[in-house]
């Protein structure tokens, strides 16, 4: 907008963390959830009404929906409009004012790195035998979990504790921290923890998970106060 020539690189996909493993999927989902829970509460406001029973494919198939929809902000051709030269691969510094791309090189007066963070496996002994989704690819599932472990309680992890729960998974959150959102007020913590069992959250803060093993029909967690 400034009048720069400006290039952006981008290995995956546009839109960063808020538009496809963020904001956008996380509060679809957790608005379905509140729709569940609505549902589940009316008859404690004089409306009878049958049990809900969550469409977990549909839910997801909307969360995709509303995310495409968005995607349009964030995509190659509006920044292209914009004036943006946009290159899809893996950039590497090959002198101390270029980078190259898919064999382009590209030559600057000035390098911003932005790449954001990615989320890391905790170092429980047999986790990576088990298997497990991260908070970016869990957006990815069309069938819903029957039982689910969330490891950490900090916003992501209890936003998709609350939202699985409300769908009918048997969820457990667990963290090493004595409460749940530790960086918050003790107050709000002690809020959201009620809010959370009621809703069928199993909380177990304060432990350490000491491993885990294939068991027979699910996952075996052994962790220790």
């Amino acid at each position: 907008g400034l009048g720069a020539r400006v290039a952006l690189v981008e290995r995956d996909r546009l839109g960063g963390d808020c538009l496809n493993a963020g904001c956008v999927p996380s509060k679809a989902l957790l608005r379905s959830a509140r729709a569940v829970r609505d549902v589940i509460r009316a008859p404690e406001l004089g409306v009878p009404v049958a049990p809900p029973t969550p469409d977990f494919a549909a839910i997801m198939r909307r969360m995709r929906v509303l995310r495409a929809g968005l995607a349009h902000h964030d995509s190659a051709a509006r920044l292209a409009a914009a004036g943006v030269h946009v290159f899809f691969g893996t950039a590497r510094f090959t002198g101390a004012r270029e980078v190259t791309v898919n064999g382009a090189c590209l030559r600057f007066r000035r390098a911003v790195v932005a790449t954001g963070g990615r989320p890391i496996a905790p170092p429980v002994p047999g986790l990576s035998d088990v298997g497990f989704l991260t908070s970016d690819q869990v957006f990815d599932l069309t069938e819903m979990p029957r039982r689910m472990l969330v490891i950490g309680a900090g916003p992501i992890g209890c936003e998709l504790a609350q939202a699985f729960a409300c769908f009918g998974s048997t969820v457990t959150l667990v963290d090493a921290a004595d409460r749940v959102l530790p960086r918050e007020d003790p107050d709000a913590s002690a809020i959201l923890a009620r809010h959370l069992a009621s809703d069928g959250v199993r909380v177990e803060v304060g432990i350490r998970l000491q491993r885990m093993s294939r068991a027979s029909g699910g996952v075996s967690v052994v962790w220790q106060r």
